[in-house]
């Protein structure tokens, strides 16, 4: 079972789901009365059409998304390259990928002191070495490039889910590459991963509301949702900001559960989809209590000083830093311009995804852009700004034309450079 999976069970047409007739509501099903009432070979049939047709959509999705990975994946490097002429990849391995590799090595240290980079990306990078005997660097790039291309392609899936526009899917594929903070999707970094899961989670469950009440109480309808309690879960675990997922989760259930006139089995299954996030999040501080006594350690590492300096810390603060030189060379004023820039364009944005997308999306993002702006000093502000799709969904249905098109994408590039440069230089916590 995939994320992709989800997608066609709402592509075909659904008119007539609705009505009391049970053979027009199978044809609007994309003929699932017909199957029902069909000898096993005919069953077997339909399975193996429906699995070429998801099997042609992932494809596609990933064909479309390529050469925005490509051509991002190719900015970064150049300015990994341009840093150090002599070995042109070294600066890929600043910040926190040289930790996710050790952890990935070696596991957490004893005393607990990496365990607020969360699980997830160094666990499947450690086991991906172990199975395949490749070394860990290997596994842990090869494995977060991949991730990085498919979040585009199941991007591009979610934008034609609520859209119905293969333009705007396609923009908003090649844009997540191209983002500020799209640094992070070519370093060995969890933002791949994280960002697939978040995508593959919305898109679940909004397959799931969109087709409304007869598909979710159709036969071998209703798993799309246990499809999002399985990346919710795994979303809890992969970033410390997983669990914000877990608001956007709770209106989806809401109105998944009413348009189904809350029956026991989808309310029940709702339920568990929106608190998945919280789930994995507690398995994790569970793990973290076990093994170094402390339910609160991922956090509280996260908050010292040397990292985010306290869940929440004043912007206004960290602006006068910047301001007043930065503590890093004689770059704090450009990258506080660059900070004012990304908070400016992500409050503007968050207007138009409450007016352009369903209330989910606002609902996730307003507390995922807080915490991504009171970080001390505004570290990792790109990285947390590129994280935000549902801002670059925006960005993509609304440049319509050829020419707003190519000047989103070279104003989104200019900024992937400029933010690369930034952290790539040291000067930026990455």
């Amino acid at each position: 079972m995939t994320a992709q999976d989800v997608g066609d069970a709402h592509a075909r047409p659904r008119t007539g789901a609705g009505s009391g007739n049970s053979a027009e509501a199978g044809a609007a099903d994309g003929g699932a009365g017909a199957v029902r009432a069909e000898p096993e070979s005919g069953v077997a049939t339909a399975d193996s059409s429906g699995r070429r047709r998801r099997i042609s959509a992932l494809l596609d999705s990933l064909r479309i998304a390529l050469p925005g990975w490509v051509i991002g994946h190719l900015l970064v490097i150049a300015v990994s390259a341009h840093l150090d002429r002599h070995h042109p990849l070294a600066p890929l391995f600043e910040w926190d990928t040289h930790w996710y590799l050790m952890i990935a090595t070696y596991g957490y240290d004893p005393v607990g002191g990496l365990v607020h980079f969360f699980p997830l990306t160094s666990a499947t990078a450690g086991l991906i070495a172990l199975v395949t005997r490749i070394p860990v660097t290997y596994a842990l790039f090869g494995f977060c490039w991949a991730a990085a291309l498919a979040y585009g392609a199941m991007l591009h899936r979610l934008v034609l889910l609520e859209t119905g526009d293969r333009g705007a899917a396609r923009r908003a594929a090649w844009l997540i590459q191209l983002a500020p903070g799209g640094y992070a999707l070519v370093m060995g970094y969890t933002e791949p991963f994280a960002g697939l899961l978040a995508v593959s989670y919305f898109f679940a469950l909004r397959a799931v509301a969109i087709r409304g009440r007869a598909a979710v109480g159709a036969p071998r309808r209703h798993w799309p949702l246990w499809a999002a309690v399985v990346f919710g879960f795994f979303s809890g675990m992969a970033r410390p900001t997983g669990i914000v997922l877990a608001f956007a989760g709770a209106v989806e259930g809401w109105r998944i559960a009413r348009a189904d006139g809350w029956r026991l089995a989808t309310t029940v299954k709702a339920a568990a989809a929106a608190v998945a996030p919280a789930a994995g999040l507690f398995a994790f501080l569970a793990y973290s209590k076990i093994n170094y006594g402390s339910w609160k350690l991922p956090f509280t590492q996260q908050t010292v000083k040397a990292n985010r300096g306290g869940l929440v810390y004043d912007p206004l603060k960290s602006l006068h830093f910047w301001i007043h030189g930065g503590g890093r060379g004689n770059h704090g004023l450009q990258t506080g311009a660059m900070a004012v820039l990304l908070i400016g364009l992500g409050v503007l944005l968050i207007v138009v995804v409450a007016r352009k997308l369903p209330f989910s999306y606002t609902a996730w993002l307003l507390p995922a852009f807080a915490l991504a702006i009171t970080s001390q000093n505004f570290t990792s502000l790109p990285r947390y700004f590129g994280a935000l799709f549902p801002l670059l969904m925006v960005v993509a249905m609304l440049a319509k034309r050829r020419w707003q098109e190519y000047a989103v994408y070279a104003v989104s590039a200019g900024l992937l450079l400029w933010t690369t440069h930034i952290v790539l230089s040291l000067w930026l916590i990455a």
